[in-house]
């Protein structure tokens, strides 16, 4: 009994010391070389100017048009500042870049699609399928 408690603490002591902490530049002894100083650096910021780019265009994905989406007949939910309702498409003009919603109070309202492109600001609207709530959003202004 005690031969094989004498072989279990030598084994897991082994296994222990096979376990190093990672390595920390400058504390660990471990010196870390410019090239992968750098290399880690370029990751990092490709990283930042990819999150950047998905924040700045609203979460939707590069080239989708909110047009090819937002279909007539979708439903769908219309957001501003403090309040939203439900509506459904009942007209897309891609010549105009501009849908109109009908709302179940029967009125309607044209939203054109924000221009991001164009550095257009001031986003009245936002737009997502109404039977999708994790879908992407688009960015419209009202059109009088």
């Amino acid at each position: 009994m005690r031969l094989a408690l004498a072989c279990a603490l030598m084994t897991m002591s082994a296994v222990a010391a096979a376990q190093t902490a990672p390595p920390i530049h400058g504390v660990t002894g471990t010196i870390a070389t410019d090239t992968s100083i750098r290399d880690e650096h370029g990751v990092a910021h490709g990283i930042a100017r990819g999150a950047t780019k998905l924040m700045s265009l609203g979460g939707k994905r590069t080239g989708e048009n909110p047009l090819d989406v937002l279909i007539e007949g979708s439903h769908v939910l219309v957001r501003d500042s403090g309040s939203s309702a439900e509506g459904v498409v009942i007209d897309v003009n891609r010549s105009r870049q501009q849908i109109t919603v009908r709302f179940a109070d029967r009125h309607t309202e044209t939203l054109r699609v924000l221009d991001r492109s164009a550095r257009e600001h001031g986003v009245d609207v936002v737009v997502t399928l109404a039977d999708q709530p994790r879908a992407s959003t688009y960015d419209f202004k009202r059109v009088f």
